[in-house]
């Protein structure tokens, strides 16, 4: 939606004058006139069709609406130097953040960093570990891994693979007093779950798919990361 705003160096005319209740202190913060001030703050007011100051002979008196006004717009000026200090640190530092789950960065994307390193020298790479969905404007990350369907609002989404659900186990299983050679041999074995977001990749659907019905699909530990689960 489009911001309807007066003049932006009317408003910081205005932000300054009022707080340090003199047209000459803003004019030498802002470096200009006092008389460029004052007409600034004219102006805004004409525009607002309300006063925003009382000028008494030697002082300067907000209005409510004034006085009500310069907190936000305090704050508003505020997160505009921090969004402005944001730019042009990243334009300095050449630093690309990737936000990405513990498990899939560890597992796929931090082995893959060094050719990246050696193709990019001169970008330096930020990553955030989390499973929570993120804001990628907002909470400063440059690019978003994630697993799910990718129709994610406002972001430009890349696919990079597909997903294959299979069960996979220590080599040292496939010797010993129980040997696993066949999918009915995973009764004298513990199932290991990890709370995927799919409930397609769980034992149970596995087992379905297999034939197998005689298999408790919920016994054996689970764990909330891949990483930890291995």
């Amino acid at each position: 939606m489009a911001r309807s705003l007066p003049p932006l160096n009317a408003l910081k005319a205005f932000e300054a004058a009022a707080r340090h209740l003199s047209f000459t202190k803003s004019a030498a913060e802002l470096n200009v006139t006092p008389a460029a001030v004052s007409h600034q703050v004219k102006a805004l007011e004409e525009l607002l069709g309300v006063p925003l100051f009382r000028r008494l002979t030697r002082a300067l008196v907000l209005t409510d609406a004034g006085r009500a006004a310069l907190p936000t717009l305090g704050q508003g000026f505020d997160l505009l130097a921090d969004g402005v200090e944001q730019m042009r640190d990243h334009a300095e530092s050449g630093v690309l953040t990737i936000s990405v789950s513990p498990s899939f960065g560890a597992m796929w994307l931090v082995p893959r960093l060094e050719r990246f390193r050696v193709r990019h020298p001169e970008i330096e790479i930020r990553m955030d570990g989390t499973d929570r969905l993120i804001d990628v404007a907002r909470d400063g990350a440059d690019v978003a891994l994630r697993y799910g369907p990718g129709d994610y609002r406002g972001v430009r989404v890349d696919r990079l693979f597909g997903q294959v659900n299979t069960p996979v186990c220590s080599p040292a299983l496939l010797i010993g007093a129980q040997p696993l050679r066949q999918p009915c041999d995973l009764c004298h074995h513990t199932l290991l779950h990890i709370d995927w977001k799919d409930a397609e990749a769980s034992w149970r659907m596995w087992l379905m798919a297999a034939g197998l019905h005689d298999i408790d699909p919920t016994r054996g530990p689970r764990f909330t990361m891949v990483s930890i689960s291995i």
